[in-house]
């Protein structure tokens, strides 16, 4: 599994049957993992947080439909259309086996867009995911297909994936120097390229990378978060870019999703 994992909690709290898988090793660096869920009830609306992620989503009810789901900017609202299972393929950023149709910059803004409107992909790939009878099947139909469609990394792939592994080895902070004496390339290019690659300049997406791995280690590390290791200045600033971001405080974050006895375990230090 990559080291990056982004969490969207509410998409496993408060959905039937959530489950995930990862795919084969080949795609490690394109796909993160695969997941199925079912809406509860009629009311379908989840809050999903940013994770610089792109999802492509199979709607398997009675009005089958593919789209790409987007990251949003900020925690907010998706509608899931409800009576009926979603397949999804979390994808990683530094992906190759989806080619897109337009610019990033124009479909990103929208929580949802019909997958013909951003990529192409095979109908009869479409339909035998449709078609298969259970999550593992229509895992192994991705595996297939993806290892199958994966290009080799350009050099512009190659200079995005450093970039993108150097803002995750420095837990979220984009430091233009770092990546600049590892690639050659300007802070401007690479500008430019993290647009292309994934809609968003490198300072947004590192934001939205880095309040996911504050989420990682909220519920999978034992110590509590050392600030100063995520580039914050202070406790404020912490506190300001987490509900910029979450709308919520890191407190009320661990209270609805941790519970309250993790809030002095896994709250902060610095």
């Amino acid at each position: 599994m990559s080291s990056y994992y982004p969490i969207q909690p509410e998409l496993v709290q408060k959905t039937y049957s959530y489950r995930e898988l990862t795919p084969n090793s080949e795609l490690n660096q394109d796909i993160l993992f695969y997941y199925e869920f079912e809406p509860i009830g009629i009311n379908s609306d989840i809050h999903v947080i940013p994770d610089a992620c792109q999802d492509l989503m199979f709607y398997m009810g009675k009005d089958q439909k593919v789209v790409l789901g987007n990251t949003p900017t900020t925690r907010g609202i998706y509608s899931f259309t409800p009576k009926g299972k979603y397949f999804g393929v979390r994808l990683n950023p530094k992906q190759t086996v989806i080619q897109y149709n337009c610019a990033l910059k124009q479909i990103v803004q929208q929580p949802f867009v019909n997958v013909g409107l951003g990529c192409t992909l095979d109908s009869k790939f479409i339909q035998a995911v449709f078609e298969a009878g259970d999550f593992e099947q229509r895992v192994q139909i991705c595996n297939e297909y993806f290892c199958s469609h994966k290009k080799e990394k350009s050099l512009s792939d190659e200079i995005f994936a450093t970039c993108f592994d150097s803002i995750i080895e420095n837990n979220g902070l984009f430091l233009p120097d770092v990546i600049q004496h590892k690639t050659g390339y300007s802070e401007r290019y690479i500008r430019e390229l993290f647009y292309k690659k994934t809609g968003f300049g490198p300072k947004k997406l590192s934001k939205f990378i880095r309040i996911q791995l504050l989420l990682q280690h909220f519920s999978f590390e034992e110590t509590p978060v050392n600030i100063d290791q995520y580039g914050y200045y202070d406790p404020s600033h912490y506190y300001k870019e987490f509900k910029s971001l979450l709308i919520i405080t890191p407190a009320e974050y661990i209270k609805e999703f941790l519970g309250w006895k993790n809030i002095k375990r896994k709250f902060l230090s610095y």
